[in-house]
């Protein structure tokens, strides 16, 4: 027989692992649709920095208008590499794509 300590630690398990790949999974799903075009990407020149990838800017669609969100830099990940994230044009819509990391 399951105890209550055993039955609230399996739950909290399982909610765990729940959210684990739901995170996973929005990294990879459009997270954006609209029908008005994204203005043109502002093109940023960091200067290199050792250990650190540069993660582009983008414009990001707010309040029914484009807001521009900065670039930055991540953390370098051996064995893997950065793309950045992009608008896609399909018929008459938008449709936003997150960037993320790939082998």
């Amino acid at each position: 027989m399951t105890t209550f300590g055993g039955m609230m630690r399996y739950t909290s398990a399982i909610i765990g692992l729940a959210l684990t790949l739901t995170s996973s999974l929005s990294s990879a799903a459009v997270v954006l649709e609209t029908r008005e075009p994204p203005p043109e990407v502002i093109v940023e020149h960091p200067a290199p920095r050792h250990g650190y990838v540069w993660v582009g800017g983008h414009h990001v669609y707010r309040g029914h208008r484009y807001v521009w969100h900065r670039g930055h830099y991540a953390r370098e990940r051996r064995g893997w590499a950065w793309h950045d994230g992009g608008w896609e044009h399909r018929g008459d819509r938008y449709y936003w794509h997150d960037g993320g990391w790939r082998r």
